[in-house]
Order: structure tokens, then C-alpha cells, then sequence
């Protein structure tokens, strides 16, 4: 009775314990808190062991190559903060001895600013012990007590990488974090961080100094690091500068600590390195060692933009910024039943014209190697106003060859009328149509509750075999040009579901267009966020042609429609059917469709031993259609995704369609 009676008393103070610190952070005034601040970072990287396989890992090409195995940056930036957890940063003075001046590693800065009373602790990864919706997930054990002082202990009731271990020491009376130290496993980094809490306000809820220590393997190549990072720091140097300075005297002025020997070392040939580049800016090009313009162009072009992702600012005041991802990199593969393997390539650029203007450019891309088609879309926006959400966008691109049994119907009819069946050639692809879209419309919401978009679409399918449909005195292309008009409400705003009406109406006559028809299309989406990392996503749709003409052998409903370039876990994995095909609905006069997925961390597949160490988040899936030929068509599956790979598994029962299937996609180092 007394050992219940302990136990019992033992798990109340752990409650309470608990409850003061999410309480505490809860009653912090950030609205008043300090809009700007200084931080200081330092960070010395060892290679230990490394292959050529290094070089695909994004950002760690400049250190994978050369004789150089250690590393020191160190900046010195100002902070301007919009919310205690969410901050711009820019550097003022950084130097460093990676190759080119570069950055390398940025998935390692992520851990020095953790948000410890947050729902999660880097970005939206790795569970926090100290948030109350995740109380569930962890185990709790009191320490030592020391006075007002207490320890709390803390490890995750399964072993998955979304569970961090450690200790806090905390203010008992307050439920202030003091000081913690945490010990995780997350998409291939081993991190074991120390942090010393700031004292008072908000800037209790954020780190004042964070210490770091990480270790990463990937096929044989091994990573350590050490970080080390100071906040909350006054303006050391007292002036305004506009671009980031390079200059380690400088530095050796303002670090508001002193360097070990092993960094005192680094930091001297990192003196030297910067002396010898300041010498050389002054000497003639004629008098530059030879090949150095070949392993310029070499290295850092070729063997940068190939392997590594490119991230860059262009324009007098840096207004614009390009992406592009990895042009060789194998990981950016997925794979689908239908598709088989599609590599992608995908290229970002953006360029601001005011302060609430910007043009918007992307290039996406890929091939699908069962079809041996290459897709293709390119949207470009320019918007007049981002805040109030109003643009204008073109696009345009190609979709999947496309076949109809009615143009089976219209060769055979005009092969019996003109020409001796038999001695009529048909080529393999008779049936078969490339497509292209392009389009051009004008968004304008007149406030969170209402927008509308206006704009033309114009389509054409082009035969692959047009000397056939000459022969047969058929047309060998068929084009569509509509005015398309769409209405969207949003009744409780953007947080809430949206509905959306379209309309579009097939023109004959321009620029030889000769399909006819007119589509209604409704739409409606809903996100429901249980929790940051968990969701229930709900999709309603419904169209209908009310108008075909003769010539509409090819038609594409705009709401319903495939994704030939699939991106990662959070692009298209959820709204879609994945094992039926759009040529089961396309040609459908009508089609009734609505999509469920549940998505959550630490589901089911978390629980197994082994495997469920790597299961970072799973979902549910429940699909239904009706259309024509299809009354009904049931979807189901269910999907994980890992460090490594997305995953999912699909079974339908329909009619006519009863099938099971598969689909991954490559997830390595995304978020790097």
C-alpha cells in the first residue's frame, strides 16, 4: 500500500512538473521581446573516411574532394525576429576554408536553434518532450532535486527517430528550462546537443548558449562535426554593413570566446588561405598558374552543378534567386506502376520587383522510362500583389499519349469507304496522341473569403503516325481554345475548407481549333490539422460535360487529373487514385470523387522492432469514384515514409478493375 502510495505521488509530480513547463512558456510575452539581437557560430567539421559517393550528398561535394579533411567556419550575424521561433538571419562576417567559399552542411545549423517548448524541436521533425501533445510518446523519471532545482529525465516509449532522449534541469517553481541536453537519430545524423536556456521573457524560450557534437555515415564515407553557437549578443562592431564581410582579424576581435588548439590551428591556415587569395586578386592573369582555369571550370561548374544542389542571388540588390536541383543525382527517381521509374528534374527562380511584387518561374521535369515519355510543365507568375494574393500565370506543358476507341471506330469506317482493308498499312501506334496544354489566367481574391480566375486554355493533340490519317483523309491534330472562369470560397478563410466552382467552353474556329464542348467542374479540399504533424486531408470533386460535339474524341478533366511528374511525400501523395488510370475517366461524361487520407506520425509500422526505428510518418488512404463504365470504383492503401524512401501499397475492387500496386519514391537527403 505504501509502495502504490509512493508511485502515485512520484507520477503526480511528474504531471505537474510537466504542466508548469508547457504553462511557462505559454505566459511568456513574445510580443515584446527584442526584434533584434547578435549571435555568434563556430563549427569545425573532420572527414574521417570518405569515396566518391560523397559527392552526391547535397552541400558536402566542396569537402568531399581534394587533401583538406578539417574544416573551420565561423560568423558573426544579426538576428531579427518575427516570433521567438522564427527569425531571419544575416551574416555580417563569416569566414571559412571549405573550398570556393562555400556552405556545406546546412542540416546540421537546424539542431543549434532548437525550439524546445514547441510541438517539435527542428522545424517540423523530431518530437519535443516538453509539448503537451507529446507527453504520450515519452517515459519521465525525477532526478535530482537541488533545492528549487530539479532534473528531468526522459527517453521515448519505442525507439523511433522522431524520439530524442536526454535531461533537463528545471526550475521548479516556475517550470523555466534551465539548461537540457538531448541525444537524437534523424535522417542520418547522430546529434547530441547541449543547450543553457536565456534567463527571463521570451528569451528564456530560446537558447542563450547551444553546444553541439554531430556524426554522420553514409556507404562508407564518415562525417564528425562540433558546433558551438552564442545568442542574445550586443553589436560588436557598432556600424552598418550591407554585405557580408570576409575578414578573420576581424573576427579575432569580436568572438566572444577563445579557440582550442586544434581550431587556433585551422583558424591560422585559414589566415594564410585568405592572404594568398588577396594576393592573388592582384596579380595578372598572365601570371596565374596554368590548368587552374580547367579545374575551375571542371570542379567547381561542372562537377558543382551536376552533383550538388545550386542555390544562388543574382541582381544589383540580390532580387533574385535560383534553385536547381542536382542534375545527376539518382535519388531524385520515383517509381509507380503505370510509369515505372521517372527521373525528375526540378529548376526554381524567382525575382522580386518591389516590396510586394515578384516574378515566379519553374521548370519541371521528367522521364518515365516503362512509357519512354518525357514530361514537362513550366509555370511562370507574376505577382502584383503577394500579400493580397492577385497574379497573373502561364503555363504550359504535356500530359500522357492519349488513344480513343472512337478514333479506332472513324479509321476502320473510312478504310472500308476509300481503300481495300487489307492493303491499309497500320502502324503499331495508330491510336496514340501526344498532348500539350498551355494556359493563361488572372487570379484575383478580393479577401480571404473570395477570389475568382479568368483565362483562356488552349489544348492539342498532335498524332504520332499523321502520314497514316492523311492516307485515310483524316485529321491529323485536334485543338481546343476555351475561356475558362473559376470561383473560389473560402467561408472561414485559409484556414478553413475551400470550394471551388470552374467553367470552360471549347471555341471552334480559333486558330483551327475544332473541338467543341462545354465542363463544369466543383471541387471541394479540406486540411484539418489535429496537431502539427498530424492531419485528416478531405477532397469532394464533381464535373460533368453539359455539351460534346462531334470531334471531342480527346478531353481532360482540369480538377481530376494525373500527376506525370511526382514529387516528393508531401507533393502529390494524397487527393490521387493510384492504380486507376485517366483514360478510365477522361472519356467519362460524368465523374463523383472524393479522397481521405489520415496522416500521422508513430501509427502502426513505428511498433515493429527494427524496421519501426526508421518510420518518420505514415498515412491512410480512402478513395471512391463513380463514372461511366465505373459504378463505384473503391481505392485503399496505406504508405510510410523512412529516411531512405517513400513507400505505398494500394489495393482497389471495382468494376471491371481489381488490382494491386505499389509506388515509392527516393527521400534521401530531401530536406537537406
Amino acid at each position: 500500500m505504501l509502495l502504490s502510495l509512493q508511485a502515485g505521488a512520484v507520477s503526480r509530480s511528474k504531471r505537474s512538473l510537466l504542466w508548469r513547463i508547457h504553462t511557462y512558456a505559454a505566459t511568456r510575452d513574445t510580443v515584446n521581446a527584442p526584434k533584434q539581437t547578435f549571435a555568434y557560430a563556430r563549427a569545425t567539421i573532420r572527414v574521417e573516411k570518405r569515396n566518391p559517393i560523397l559527392w552526391a550528398v547535397p552541400s558536402a561535394y566542396f569537402i568531399a574532394r581534394g587533401n583538406k579533411r578539417q574544416f573551420l567556419t565561423e560568423s558573426y550575424s544579426k538576428l531579427t525576429f518575427r516570433n521567438y521561433n522564427d527569425f531571419d538571419v544575416k551574416s555580417i562576417n563569416r569566414i571559412t576554408n571549405i573550398p570556393g567559399y562555400h556552405r556545406t552542411l546546412p542540416s546540421f545549423n537546424r539542431y543549434m536553434t532548437p525550439t524546445v517548448y514547441s510541438e517539435t524541436l527542428i522545424g517540423n521533425t523530431i518530437l519535443s518532450p516538453f509539448h503537451p501533445l507529446n507527453f504520450r510518446f515519452y517515459k519521465y523519471k525525477i532526478g535530482e532535486v537541488r533545492g528549487d532545482t530539479i532534473e528531468l529525465r526522459f527517453y521515448g516509449r519505442r525507439s523511433n527517430t522522431q524520439l530524442v532522449r536526454g535531461n533537463a534541469l528545471v526550475d521548479n517553481l516556475t517550470g523555466r528550462i534551465i539548461s537540457c541536453n538531448i541525444r537524437s537519430e534523424y535522417d542520418m545524423v547522430h546529434s547530441w546537443v547541449n543547450m543553457e536556456m536565456g534567463e527571463r521573457g521570451a528569451e528564456s524560450l530560446f537558447p542563450k548558449n547551444c553546444e553541439a557534437l554531430f556524426h554522420f555515415q553514409f556507404m562508407g564515407n564518415r562525417l564528425s562535426a562540433h558546433y558551438k553557437s552564442k545568442f542574445g549578443l550586443r553589436d560588436a562592431l557598432h556600424r552598418e554593413i550591407t554585405n557580408e564581410l570576409n575578414d578573420p582579424l576581424l573576427m579575432a576581435q569580436i568572438r566572444p570566446d577563445t579557440l582550442d588548439e586544434e581550431e587556433k590551428q585551422l583558424f591560422g591556415e585559414l589566415v594564410t588561405l585568405k592572404h594568398e587569395k588577396d594576393k592573388e586578386k592582384e596579380t595578372p592573369d598572365t601570371v596565374q598558374k596554368k590548368g587552374s582555369w580547367a579545374k575551375r571550370v571542371f570542379w567547381d561548374a561542372v562537377g558543382n552543378n551536376m552533383l550538388n544542389r545550386i542555390k544562388a542571388n543574382f541582381g544589383q540588390n540580390n532580387q533574385g534567386y535560383l534553385r536547381i536541383n542536382p542534375l545527376l543525382n539518382p535519388l531524385y527517381m520515383s517509381y509507380s506502376e503505370h510509369r515505372g521509374f521517372t527521373y525528375k528534374i526540378d529548376i526554381h527562380a524567382s525575382y522580386q520587383l518591389g516590396h510586394n511584387s515578384e516574378l515566379l518561374g519553374r521548370f519541371k521535369s521528367g522521364y518515365a522510362f516503362r512509357l519512354h515519355q518525357f514530361y514537362f510543365r513550366v509555370p511562370l507568375y507574376y505577382y502584383m500583389s503577394r500579400r493580397k494574393n492577385r497574379y497573373i500565370k502561364f503555363e504550359f506543358g504535356n500530359g500522357n499519349h492519349i488513344g480513343n476507341n472512337r478514333i479506332n471506330e472513324a479509321i476502320n469506317l473510312n478504310a472500308l469507304r476509300g481503300h481495300n482493308e487489307k492493303n491499309v498499312y497500320e502502324p503499331a501506334n495508330i491510336n496514340v496522341f501526344s498532348q500539350t496544354d498551355s494556359r493563361l489566367v488572372f487570379n484575383f481574391d478580393v479577401n480571404s473569403y473570395f477570389g475568382f480566375q479568368v483565362g483562356a486554355l488552349y489544348q492539342k493533340y498532335k498524332a504520332l503516325s499523321p502520314g497514316f490519317f492523311r492516307l485515310l483523309n483524316m485529321p491529323t491534330q485536334y485543338s481546343s481554345f476555351s475561356p475558362i472562369l473559376e470561383l473560389q470560397i473560402r467561408p472561414w478563410g485559409w484556414s478553413g475548407p475551400i470550394f471551388t466552382a470552374d467553367y470552360d467552353h471549347g471555341l471552334t474556329g480559333v486558330n483551327e481549333t475544332n473541338m467543341r464542348y462545354e465542363r463544369y467542374e466543383f471541387n471541394a479540399e479540406y486540411i484539418h490539422r489535429l496537431n502539427r504533424l498530424q492531419s485528416l486531408q478531405m477532397r469532394l470533386g464533381y464535373g460533368f460535360y453539359s455539351h460534346k460535339g462531334r470531334n471531342t474524341y480527346f478531353l481532360n478533366y482540369e480538377n481530376f487529373r494525373e500527376d506525370n511528374i511526382p514529387g516528393g511525400w508531401n507533393d502529390d501523395w494524397s487527393g490521387e487514385f493510384e492504380l486507376l488510370r485517366s483514360e478510365n475517366y477522361d472519356s467519362s461524361p460524368y465523374y463523383i470523387r472524393s479522397n481521405v487520407t489520415y496522416e500521422s506520425p508513430l501509427l502502426i509500422l513505428s511498433w515493429l522492432p527494427l524496421v519501426g526505428h526508421y518510420m518518420e510518418m505514415e498515412r491512410i488512404y480512402v478513395s471512391w469514384l463513380d463514372a461511366h463504365h465505373i459504378h463505384p470504383y473503391f481505392e485503399v492503401g496505406y504508405g510510410f515514409t523512412t529516411r531512405l524512401l517513400s513507400a505505398g501499397l494500394f489495393v482497389s475492387n471495382g468494376k471491371g478493375n481489381h488490382s494491386i500496386g505499389c509506388k515509392f519514391g527516393f527521400e534521401l537527403f530531401r530536406h537537406w
